[in-house]
């Protein structure tokens, strides 16, 4: 007889009709389009559709075909595009979701939706088979497009962890030097208050042999609450051999004038005579904006900076001075910063730990003094 062979015939008819039924709600409810799959989540990597979907080939339903076949091959022309590239990149296969997601983007204009998320997904894709320059410019065409707040402050802070990781390592930090810069410089524009990207530009500056500019975002970076105490460490390494030619173990004493309970220090700044008050709580030492206004040629070379004040940040910038002098002590090339102050208050600027803790210092209250030695 053969009625056990029809028997079996049937019961993979039927399997395999389950199993189809079951797939399709399993893609319904599964995963959105814009995020990979788990590793091991996914079914094996089928044929590749095509970006508006495959006809199932009359080869797969010829009637030699296995169900099986037929079914892996249906089930591929389910999937859109992202959802392909997301199942390739759980299984691992880089290269097959790049060349899709790149053939998407081909296609697709920019202000679509799909658009945006392939290029964040082709970003990822690019970063896992090690095409560093090529994911960074793809995760900065994400951030140029994506219109959604949320998404867009993930993926600059993504970014900006991805450049730190880059640029913590050695080799390719040596390697690709200048084009690290740039592109930290880049995303700093775009979060000029991450303190840690200021951090390790100042760290790259420095090593760079470029003390303006190394100076420049380490002070950028000890206005951050959580980069403050290592970028003040850095300072004093970039300034530790001008603390104004005061030789080691030296002491100088500088006569202050009363201000209330405060202190204000008279000093020279390109030849004009100023007072700047006493403030060991200012990272940078800085001018008004109304004696920058009545001495405009002393900027040059300015700097955007955020400054933080009781009121909250500001937006300010640094310039370079050729020399400040403070009694018989010189600090040429010094940056100073324009200060939100107006003319109100008799000083003209403030004089902070950016020249005070190139030294150990003490203000002697009683006696309107303050007393200088340089570290050791």
């Amino acid at each position: 007889m053969r009625t056990p062979g029809v028997l079996a015939l049937c019961l993979a008819a039927f399997a395999a009709g389950f199993y189809a039924n079951d797939y399709r709600h399993q893609l319904q409810a599964g995963a959105g389009a814009g995020e990979p799959l788990a590793a091991g989540a996914a079914p094996q990597a089928l044929a590749t559709p095509s970006l508006g979907g495959s006809p199932i080939p009359e080869s797969a339903t010829s009637p030699g075909s296995s169900p099986a076949a037929a079914l892996a091959i249906s089930s591929a022309a389910l999937l859109t595009p992202l959802e392909q590239a997301n199942r390739w990149i759980a299984l691992g296969n880089y290269p097959q979701a790049a060349q899709l997601l790149e053939q998407l983007l081909a296609q697709l204009p920019a202000a679509d939706a799909q658009h945006t998320r392939a290029l964040r997904l082709l970003a990822r894709v690019y970063e896992e088979q090690g095409r560093h320059v090529l994911a960074i410019a793809s995760w900065f065409d994400y951030v140029a497009q994506e219109v959604d707040a949320q998404q867009l402050q993930d993926g600059l802070q993504y970014l900006a962890s991805y450049l730190l990781r880059l640029a913590a390592n050695p080799v390719f930090a040596q390697e690709q030097a200048d084009w690290l810069m740039q592109q930290l410089n880049d995303v700093i524009r775009l979060t000029p208050d991450n303190g840690e990207l200021h951090l390790r530009l100042a760290n790259m500056h420095w090593e760079a042999k470029d003390k303006e500019l190394s100076q420049y975002h380490a002070l950028m970076a000890a206005n951050q609450q959580d980069t403050h105490t290592r970028a003040q460490a850095l300072l004093l390494v970039i300034n530790g051999d001008t603390a104004g030619g005061v030789a080691s173990g030296e002491e100088v004493t500088l006569a202050l004038q009363r201000y209330g309970n405060q202190f204000l220090v008279p000093l020279e700044i390109d030849g004009i005579a100023a007072r700047l008050l006493l403030d060991t709580g200012a990272s940078i030492s800085g001018l008004t904006s109304s004696f920058v206004e009545r001495h405009h040629n002393l900027v040059r070379n300015t700097k955007p900076i955020t400054l933080n004040t009781a009121s909250g940040t500001v937006e300010s910038y640094v310039f370079v001075v050729n020399n400040l002098r403070l009694a018989s002590l010189d600090f040429p090339k010094h940056l100073l910063a324009r200060l939100p102050m107006d003319s109100s208050a008799p000083f003209d600027g403030l004089l902070g730990v950016d020249i005070l803790g190139r030294f150990e210092f003490v203000i002697d209250q009683d006696a309107a003094q303050l007393r200088l030695r340089k570290r050791h």
